[in-house]
């Protein structure tokens, strides 16, 4: 369902906010005492605390979504105090929107299964290894396909649409040039091959999303290696008998 573009348009992920005292609770104004949502966290540095309430938030807003998830949660899952959370971040919303950017920032990483691939890619010589890469890129940022689908029903998809937006751009940039020369001097059908690259990306990344994520458990009904060389015979060359 996401595309796998060869190049990220993600901004910088910004900086922690500077430390500044938690936000009041309705209990302290009045006087009342409250209960700590949790033990106290172990002695540590900001960073520390911060890295430590983003991995809280991941699994807590994958759990639970971003409405049904609140900062007593993050907070008793991270170990820490709700202040310290209001220390990194000035609202939930701004730690789902971080966490969603640091997220992105892996996920585009240059060690990461597609980049690493899309840095020597020839089309379609390489399909299966584009189908073999997608597979593991979708196992192993499972979770920040979670939080995208958190941000798809609770927020229209703020974050991926950016993503789909650019993604022809990202791709015309990264082949459109070499894929234009071989398809002029015969080595590529008349289709649009930046297009048909694109299509091939999802189509991969739709089968592992489904394997993956939503518990498909082969259902194409064979095994991955299987799948990924009938889909590239598809891509390759079509359903119709050929002259």
């Amino acid at each position: 369902m996401f595309p796998l573009p060869p190049e990220s348009t993600s901004t910088a992920v910004p900086a922690a906010l500077p430390r500044r005292r938690a936000r009041p609770t309705a209990a302290r104004r009045s006087g009342r005492s409250t209960t700590a949502p949790a033990a106290a966290a172990p002695p540590g540095d900001a960073a520390t605390h911060r890295a430590r309430i983003l991995e809280a938030a991941a699994e807590e807003f994958s759990r639970r979504g971003f409405h049904g998830t609140s900062a007593r949660h993050v907070a008793t899952k991270a170990k820490v105090s709700l202040g310290n959370i209001y220390n990194h971040f000035k609202s939930m919303r701004a730690l789902f929107d971080t966490l969603l950017e640091e997220e992105e920032r892996l996920y585009f990483a240059p060690d990461t299964p597609m980049q690493r691939l899309f840095a020597d890619f020839r089309f379609p010589e390489d399909l299966e290894k584009l189908g073999a890469a997608t597979g593991e890129s979708v196992r192993r940022f499972a979770r920040y396909l979670r939080l995208i689908y958190v941000d798809v029903t609770e927020f229209q998809g703020e974050h991926i649409a950016r993503l789909f937006r650019d993604m022809r751009v990202r791709y015309e940039k990264a082949f459109g040039p070499a894929l234009r020369a071989r398809q002029a001097k015969g080595e590529l059908g008349a289709v649009d091959p930046v297009t048909s690259l694109m299509g091939a990306t999802l189509l991969f990344f739709n089968y592992f999303t489904a394997e993956e994520l939503f518990g498909g458990a082969r259902h194409y009904g064979c095994s991955h290696e299987r799948a990924i060389a009938e889909l590239s015979r598809l891509i390759r060359f079509g359903v119709l008998p050929r002259d």
